[in-house]
């Protein structure tokens, strides 16, 4: 039997791949919440989701919400892929790795907006922002208006 809260997210990602782990990640993603996985056992942050903590082994995680401030760790221009409203493709599709500011190392992969290209640089401040993508909310990032800080994403995936 697939739950009301399945049907919703198989309906508004119906080109992903589901399963129970990450089907996790796109309901948190429809309340415009980023998710990673975090250790109640030794309180260490982990993506993609996972059954167990990938440094003490432990079961003890679970899915919690991230503050959506952090840093460009790697940056790259793709050339082609799906139009995504809000992201300039004229000079190739903004990709980054953004390393969060929960933990060193702790890192997600979303296209950066709102900042003009000769500003595009490894080490930008970003915070977390949404995009649409065949009516779904998508991550994004766009330059930080202040210095990465530590937080609790709300659900409009901005600072409290």
């Amino acid at each position: 039997m697939i739950a009301s809260g399945d049907e919703t997210v198989l309906a508004r990602f119906p080109d992903v791949r589901l399963d129970h782990l990450n089907k996790e990640y796109y309901l948190g993603l429809l309340r415009r919440e980023l998710l990673a996985g975090r250790c109640q056992a030794c309180g260490r942050w982990h993506t993609p989701l996972r059954p167990i903590c990938p440094s003490c082994w432990s079961a003890a995680v679970n899915p919690a919400p991230v503050s959506g401030r952090g840093t460009v760790y790697l940056l790259t221009f793709l050339h082609q892929g799906p139009p995504a409203q809000g992201v300039d493709y004229a000079a190739g599709y903004p990709l980054a790795a953004i390393e969060l500011a929960e933990q060193t190392g702790l890192r997600v992969e979303a296209a950066v907006v709102g900042c003009p290209r000769d500003r595009l640089r490894v080490g930008l401040a970003v915070e977390l922002t949404w995009i649409d993508r065949d009516g779904a909310p998508w991550p994004a990032f766009r330059p930080a208006e202040g210095p990465v800080t530590e937080g609790p994403v709300t659900r409009a995936g901005m600072q409290p």
